[in-house]
């Protein structure tokens, strides 16, 4: 009987957390603007990860030639990825973004084979395009009608964008983590996000300082603590471990969870649909990560190019 990796359990684990930011978000959103949210869970995250990286005594410089990648992760997963999710919605409707972040697996597949030569096997493009499919039931609640009265706009641009910003960002992580560990990487990713929120955040108050009660202190906390660090330090670490197109294999997983999460905690109904998405997500997941890409199992053994320069 083959046993479950420890890695695809936390996989598996990330995608339910970020799916439970739509609820808190949802809270919080009525009372503190976007930039202020974003800047304040990634702030937690940030004073979290330095701890920990003290008291493991890990705390050192990266290479001069890893800041600029920092300052690209920092820009793309941290600030820009977040941002642009709460600017795209504003033009474009649930539905909408929802499908379209969905190409952000088939994103990774495709910028994986092309930056790190880790071309897909058959079994995990038939996966993604099957979660694909999964995510499109769901999002339109199974129904052909809504799915032909869709109306895409300049939000569904930034979106689409969106989703590249996010696999740009996976994929490269990918690269640093050749050099450094999941959580050195993770705490300084948020760093430079955390140096580029900050100014943006200031703006968003005017002058007037949000008044923030134990519900938001609470929320942020939540964010910064889970959403942000254990989700980013599982993402990172399955990119490190499985790679990015195996690891962007459970991202589409986070409708479903959210399918289910707004059922036992808001009261919301679930429908057929729900559950044929889910299964055809779920379909999707185990093909994805049921094969290794074809680099992979060619150069099986051989060391993993990383960035330019020594160790450490």
């Amino acid at each position: 009987m083959r046993t479950i990796k420890p890695i695809y359990l936390i996989m598996l684990l990330v995608p339910l957390i970020w799916s439970s930011n739509f609820i808190v978000g949802k809270f919080l959103i009525q009372s503190l603007p976007p930039f202020t949210i974003t800047t304040g869970r990634f702030c937690v995250a940030l004073l979290i990860l330095l701890v920990i990286l003290k008291v493991r005594g890990q705390i050192r410089r990266p290479g001069r030639d890893l800041i600029l990648p920092f300052v690209l992760l920092g820009l793309s997963g941290i600030f820009a990825f977040n941002t642009l999710i709460y600017v795209g919605l504003k033009y474009t409707t649930a539905v909408n973004s929802t499908i379209i972040n969905n190409f952000s697996p088939i994103a990774v597949a495709i910028m994986s084979a092309l930056w790190l030569r880790d071309r897909p096997s058959p079994g995990q493009l038939t996966g993604l395009l099957l979660s694909f499919l999964g995510v499109v039931v769901i999002a339109s609640r199974g129904s052909l009608g809504v799915l032909m009265s869709l109306n895409f706009n300049p939000g569904d641009v930034i979106i689409f964008f969106d989703t590249l910003l996010w696999a740009f960002f996976t994929v490269l992580s990918k690269k640093v983590m050749t050099r450094l560990s999941p959580l050195e990487t993770t705490t300084y990713s948020n760093l430079t996000g955390v140096i580029f929120l900050l100014p943006a955040m200031f703006y968003e108050w005017h002058g007037e300082v949000p008044d923030l009660g134990p519900v938001e202190w609470l929320g942020l906390a939540y964010l910064g603590v889970f959403a942000s660090v254990l989700a980013f330090l599982g993402w990172n670490k399955g990119v490190s471990e499985i790679g990015p197109a195996r690891a962007a294999a459970f991202y589409n997983l986070i409708p479903v969870y959210a399918a289910l999460l707004a059922f036992v905690i808001l009261g919301e109904d679930l429908y057929l649909y729900h559950l044929a998405g889910g299964l055809m997500v779920l379909s999707g997941v185990y093909l994805g990560i049921k094969e290794r890409p074809l680099k992979a199992r060619a150069l099986s053994g051989r060391p993993k190019p990383g960035l330019p320069g020594r160790q450490g």
